[in-house]
């Protein structure tokens, strides 16, 4: 009977899990991941008790964690399926960032996405080479894998130190502009092919830059 009652209980817990995860994706991005109240979560959840935040994701920041790992994790696919390709031929500084940018764009094709860009922008200005940009979330990725690429092209342009820090910008500057598009109609501005292509370009054109003298 107790093992029954426990396969019984957890699509419900499941399902749970899932509800308040959205409903703070959605609070996150609108209200800011700092300022959105756990009760409005649990209440847009369908949910009565305010611990439950606590008990399926450990408080705010492990529910901020679960969103920006969600993020990452929905872009491994295709990450690992750049990384198989540029296995046989070395890839240049620009085919590096559209590795890393188009994924991230991608996001923009759904509302989980969109809500995931909103909240991923307000962690993005915090980012820092070797703390954030490749551990956290990114930690045994493939864009952690593609962001350590990017930072070894970089630095064959315009030495370590500001390659590490054009990455920091590129990826401070792609997760605030990305944010932005992803609050607007989906009319507004270029199409998206054209859109990612022209944001691939702008931001290789920055990275390539020789150090300034």
């Amino acid at each position: 009977m107790p093992r029954s009652t426990a396969i019984s209980r957890q699509p419900r817990s499941t399902a749970t899990r899932e509800a308040l995860y959205l409903a703070g994706l959605r609070r996150f991005a609108s209200d800011g991941w700092r300022s959105a109240r756990i009760r409005d979560i649990v209440s847009d959840a369908g949910q009565g008790n305010d611990s439950a935040i606590n008990y399926h994701f450990g408080g705010r920041m492990g529910l901020l964690e679960d969103v920006l790992l969600r993020g990452v994790l929905r872009m491994e696919d295709e990450r690992r399926a750049d990384l198989q390709r540029w296995a046989s031929s070395t890839p240049d500084l620009p085919e590096i960032v559209r590795g890393v940018v188009s994924p991230v764009a991608d996001l923009l094709d759904d509302d989980e996405g969109r809500w995931t860009l909103r909240v991923i922008a307000q962690v993005g200005a915090l980012a820092e080479v070797g703390r954030t940009v490749t551990t956290g979330p990114v930690a045994d990725t493939a864009l952690q894998d593609q962001l350590e690429m990017l930072i070894s092209a970089t630095t064959a342009r315009c030495g370590r130190e500001f390659a590490e820090h054009r990455v920091r910008q590129l990826i401070v500057m792609l997760t605030a502009e990305l944010a932005v598009r992803a609050c607007d109609p989906p009319e507004v501005g270029p199409p998206h092919r054209e859109y990612v292509a022209d944001l691939v370009d702008w931001l290789a054109g920055g990275l390539a830059r020789p150090a300034p003298r």
